[in-house]
C-alpha cells in the first residue's frame, strides 16, 4: 500500500502575524483620517460661528449708526436758565443726540432722543420719543434701554466739522465752541477679542441754521 504524502500545508484558522500588523496599520490610518476630518470640521464650524457672531454684532452697530448718526439733526430745547440749547452732547465715550425717525405712526413722534454709552462690556442705547436732556439727571427722564452689542472693551467717539474748507476732528463736542451739531460722527469699538471696527456717518442736519423743532418764544 502506497504511503500518503503528508508534506502539503494544511489550512490554518486565524491570522498570521503579518496580517495582524497590516490590519492594525489600516485601522490606525482610518482612525487618523477620521480624527483629522473631525478636527477640520470642528475648526471650520468654530470659525463659522465666530464669523457669524462678528457679523451679527457688526450689523447691530451698523443699524444704530445708520438709524441715528445718519439721521442726527439739531434740535433746540430750553434749559433751566431759559437758554436755548441743542439736545446734543458729545464726549469721548458717551453721546447724546436727536435723530429723525423713519416711521413714527405708533408714537406720533418724528424724533428719537438717544444716549449711547458703554456699560461694563456692553454697548447700550437709551432711547425715548421725548427729549433726554444732557444737562439733566437721567433719573428725571423716561426711556427704554437696548443692549446693542456685547464683548466691548472700549468705545470712543469723534466729531467732525469744517473750518476754512478743512475737516477737523474733535474728541468732544461742546455746544459753546461749535455751531450746531457735527458734520459727521465716528465711533470706534475695541472688542474684548482684540479686534477693532470703526463706523462713520455724516449727520442729516449739520448746519447751525438747519434746525428741527424750533420753538417760538411767546410774545410778551
Amino acid at each position: 500500500m502506497a504511503n500518503r504524502n503528508n508534506n502539503h500545508p494544511q489550512n490554518q484558522s486565524g491570522f498570521s502575524l503579518a496580517e495582524m500588523v497590516a490590519a492594525i496599520a489600516i485601522l490606525a490610518l482610518v482612525g487618523l483620517l477620521i480624527g483629522t476630518s473631525v478636527n477640520i470640521f470642528y475648526r471650520s464650524y468654530s470659525q463659522a460661528q465666530k464669523i457669524g457672531a462678528e457679523l451679527s454684532r457688526n450689523q447691530a452697530v451698523d443699524r444704530i449708526v445708520e438709524s441715528y448718526f445718519a439721521n442726527a439733526v439739531p434740535f433746540p430745547w430750553m434749559d433751566e436758565q431759559s437758554e436755548t440749547r441743542y439736545v446734543f452732547q458729545g464726549e469721548d465715550n458717551e453721546l447724546y443726540l436727536t435723530a429723525l425717525r423713519r416711521t413714527y405712526a405708533e408714537s406720533g413722534s418724528a424724533l428719537w432722543f438717544i444716549r449711547l454709552y458703554l456699560d461694563g462690556e456692553e454697548l447700550k442705547c437709551d432711547y425715548a420719543p421725548t427729549p433726554i436732556l444732557p444737562w439733566k439727571a437721567l433719573a428725571e427722564h423716561h426711556y427704554e434701554t437696548e443692549t446693542v452689542a456685547s464683548g466691548v472693551r472700549r468705545i470712543s467717539f469723534q466729531y467732525a466739522e469744517t473750518r476754512d474748507g478743512v475737516v477737523e476732528w474733535h474728541d468732544t463736542w461742546v455746544e459753546d465752541d461749535h455751531n450746531g451739531i457735527p458734520l459727521a460722527i465716528q465711533i470706534t469699538i475695541e472688542w474684548v477679542d482684540g479686534s477693532r471696527e470703526r463706523w462713520l456717518r455724516r449727520t442729516a442736519g449739520s448746519g447751525g441754521n438747519s434746525t428741527y423743532g424750533n420753538r417760538e418764544e411767546p410774545s410778551s
